[in-house]
């Protein structure tokens, strides 16, 4: 009876702490959600400011003429080229009215909000990846192909955490270097467009499938959405590849359409950044905790038979 008693307690502690991490994983699912939308918010915002700011100025046509030394622009030094290329574009457009003022209110919240969001979802990904690590190193050693994806994926994705830090400030120096001080702008423009287009880079070549292996747990549950966001994200880089080629094609035929069609693409692929850290809603959603506690409710159930065993032992 008594060593019933002792296992019947045990089998109480059990389920008592299986409820307190059920009821602890519950909340980093709610928390998890918050995240998600926070991000979402922000993204729809910044989509927001920005199509409205460009479709407005392109509706007002309060432009100046396109200065005459651009006739003969295959002779002009670089800066002064660059300047013949301002009409249709959204650097153009910031300079409209009060645009900088909101730019700079909208733009420092949002990428406040991105910065935190890519923070806890990056430091979850590497948790899940150092874990990975101590598991194939202790059981496969540290030179296998899997621990040695997994090595490569958390390089990857420091690099990628870096330069998504300096792109979000870069973007907010664009205020004060607008077009008015063209060469701080065009140096600032081409941070944010190298460490944004790098960082996706490095994303996407994480090798993530590698590191999970055929597991169906969280990592692996990863690795299927990141594959997922690999097929979507090439998008990104090929309008990085259409916009210096639509430049190209409105300096030879340099006529309005081509201008328009210029500006167009600018837009799109700043844009295209907001469907990118938008697609990571699928990671701050995502929920960790059905498989943990499927684990905790099994190791609950062999105690809770228990007591009746000892019944039997000692009668």
């Amino acid at each position: 009876p008594i060593h019933s008693e002792t296992m019947a307690k045990c089998g109480a502690d059990t389920r008592a702490s299986t409820a307190e991490q059920t009821a602890q994983l519950q909340h980093r699912e709610e928390a998890g959600s918050l995240w998600g939308a926070a991000r979402l918010a922000a993204c729809g915002t910044n989509v927001a400011m920005i199509v409205g700011m460009y479709l407005e100025y392109l509706w007002a046509a309060d432009w100046p003429e396109i200065p005459t030394h651009c006739e003969h622009r295959s002779r002009l030094a670089w800066l002064d080229l660059c300047d013949c290329f301002h009409r249709y574009t959204f650097s153009h457009a910031m300079l409209r009215g009060q645009n900088l003022t909101i730019f700079a209110i909208v733009g420092a919240v949002v990428a406040a909000c991105f910065l935190v969001v890519e923070h806890r979802r990056v430091r979850r990904l590497e948790r899940l990846l150092r874990a990975r690590l101590g598991a194939v190193s202790t059981a496969e050693g540290g030179l296998s192909s899997k621990a040695l994806a997994v090595q490569q994926a958390l390089r990857y994705l420091s690099r990628y955490e870096a330069l998504i830090g300096c792109a979000f400030p870069g973007v907010l120096l664009l205020v004060p270097f607008n077009l008015e001080r063209p060469m701080m702008h065009y140096g600032c423009t081409a941070l944010v467009v190298c460490s944004m287009l790098s960082g996706v880079c490095f994303y996407i070549a994480m090798p993530l499938p590698l590191a999970a292996g055929a597991d169906g747990d969280e990592l692996g549950r990863w690795a299927e959405r990141h594959r997922l966001l690999r097929q979507k994200a090439w998008l990104v880089v090929a309008l990085h590849f259409v916009l210096p080629a639509t430049a190209a094609v409105h300096h030879f035929a340099w006529v309005d359409a081509t201008g328009r069609l210029f500006g167009a693409c600018e837009v799109f692929a700043i844009l295209s950044y907001q469907l990118f850290l938008a697609l990571f809603a699928s990671d701050d959603f995502a929920s960790p905790c059905a498989e943990e506690v499927a684990k905790a409710d099994q190791k609950s159930k062999p105690l809770d038979t228990m007591p009746m065993a000892g019944q039997l032992i000692g009668g």
